[in-house]
């Protein structure tokens, strides 16, 4: 009996750590995610509004390095880094309702998350992140920039 109640203390010791580390995980992660096949349908609207002369109802960032943007970037991105966002804020959309996706290099990068958490400070209300990255749009054959890619 003894046993088990040391064994319950210590699994409620370890879910709670698990708990609390989690949370402190998404704290500040109140950002949508979208996939691949999310922000394909989002190019292809993109590519065609633009074909009609029609406005762009989001804007697509890649955040990554400007040697990578310029290297490819998902169709229709604009490149603001994250240390470079106050600097290029006027690239951004003035309407701070309109849609903001952003990506880097995938999960590993933390750079969007980083973007996103400025874009927010300065009062962008809808902020996407495509959480898995312009490496996996260059592995799925999605649109990219150069065109041929």
């Amino acid at each position: 009996m003894r046993e088990m109640k040391t064994v319950l203390k210590t699994f409620a010791a370890v879910s709670g750590l698990i708990l609390l580390i989690v949370s402190f995980l998404q704290a500040g992660s109140d950002f949508k995610t979208i996939d691949t096949a999310q922000l394909h349908a989002l190019v292809m609207d993109n590519a065609y509004r633009l074909e009609g002369g029609r406005p762009q109802p989001f804007t697509i960032v890649d955040a990554r390095t400007g040697e990578e943007y310029d290297e490819a970037h998902v169709l229709s991105a604009i490149n603001i880094q994250e240390k470079d966002f106050e600097k290029a804020r006027d690239l951004l959309p003035k309407d701070k309702t309109v849609l903001l996706v952003v990506y880097d290099n995938g999960p590993e990068s933390g750079t969007s998350g980083k973007w996103a958490e400025k874009a927010a400070a300065a009062g962008y209300a809808n902020i996407a992140i495509y959480s898995e990255g312009f490496p996996a749009w260059k592995k799925n054959r999605m649109p990219a920039a150069p065109l041929g890619l």
